[in-house]
């Protein structure tokens, strides 16, 4: 089967599409046809290995260990091992699974995978499952959060856009959303009450305050953001922070004032896939897709979302993939 596959870090040019072996489900797993598949900002970061070194202690100090790219996937179950009883040959599935940039993964029935939303291109589905997973996880922390007022900063990224719809839909939060002038209207269409454009207001400095700020791409501190924290407030980011330092504050501010800090622990639950299933169903999420690439176009992709630029999400069509999807975001 062809995947993409990388061998040493570095820039995107160090990605390529290659035929590899097929996986061969054991008895608790399928085995999925790929339609379609996303390139994320980890999976750039975990390119970028030389760039991101505290990774590398998991990934791979001199080599990454993981050849394969690629996390969520949307495609067909085409075959089932002995013990599966959820799945049958032919349905469609989506979920999370690392080396989901090939034309086929093998994936625990209990794992992160359920049938397709029959609402969806093969193309919007693969759009869902890990921001939304992310969102949904890394905000657990600050629960409860119905009622609550939460900032979302990085509120057009592919978590960004997952955690405005689920604080506005799901949880019933007042949303405000921090974005460049080009996502604006967008955020404000998944459910912010208000969008702050970040180019041309400093949302620390506007004496707004928030139960919760999470920081959806990394990019921002818990020191920049503690006067705009309610007294009992939560900084919630994706990211470990300037020399590691968010899990050191996290430890510190447990016993020390009145607003806390964390880092924000993603994980992929088949429950939480089943709930997002359930909401897109329902009408109260819905992908956000900026642009579409073929798999042999992998370069090119990695090398936009590289940029920081991309709105929501940037698909793969892999193998023969079912046409006919519309990009959520133009």
């Amino acid at each position: 089967m062809r995947a993409v596959v990388h061998d040493r870090y570095g820039p995107p040019e160090v990605l390529r599409v290659d035929d590899v072996e097929r996986p061969v489900p054991n008895e608790d797993e399928v085995l999925v046809k790929v339609h379609a598949s996303t390139v994320t900002r980890g999976d750039a970061m975990g390119v970028r290995g030389a760039d991101y070194r505290f990774t590398r202690v998991f990934t791979g100090i001199r080599r990454p260990r993981r050849t394969s790219l690629g996390t969520e996937f949307a495609g067909s179950v085409e075959e089932v091992g002995t013990a599966v009883t959820e799945f049958r040959v032919g349905d469609d599935v989506f979920g999370v699974k690392g080396g989901a940039n090939a034309e086929h993964v093998a994936v625990r029935e209990s794992g992160a995978i359920a049938p397709k939303p029959a609402e969806l291109t093969f193309e919007e589905a693969a759009a869902v499952p890990e921001g939304a997973l992310l969102a949904l996880t890394c905000l657990r922390p600050a629960d409860p959060l119905h009622g609550k007022s939460v900032l979302v900063y990085g509120a057009a990224g592919s978590v960004g856009t997952a955690a405005v719809q689920l604080l506005a839909h799901h949880v019933e939060t007042e949303v405000t959303g921090v974005c460049d002038t080009k996502d604006v209207d967008l955020v404000r269409s998944l459910g912010a009450r208000e969008a702050v454009d970040r180019l041309r207001e400093d949302f620390t400095q506007n004496g707004k305050t928030y139960d919760v700020i999470f920081d959806a791409v990394g990019k921002n501190s818990f020191r920049r953001c503690h006067r705009s924290l309610k007294p009992g407030g939560i900084y919630i980011s994706m990211d470990l922070g300037f020399m590691y330092h968010v899990p050191l504050l996290a430890l510190v501010t447990r016993f020390v004032g009145s607003k806390r800090a964390t880092v924000g622990i993603g994980r992929y639950r088949k429950e939480d896939l089943l709930l997002v299933r359930e909401l897109v169903e329902t009408g109260k999420y819905r992908p956000v897709i900026d642009r579409t690439y073929e798999l042999d176009e992998i370069v090119e992709a990695a090398r936009y979302v590289e940029t920081g630029q991309k709105t929501g999400n940037v698909v793969l069509r892999v193998g023969e993939t079912p046409r006919g999807a519309v990009d959520v975001y133009a």
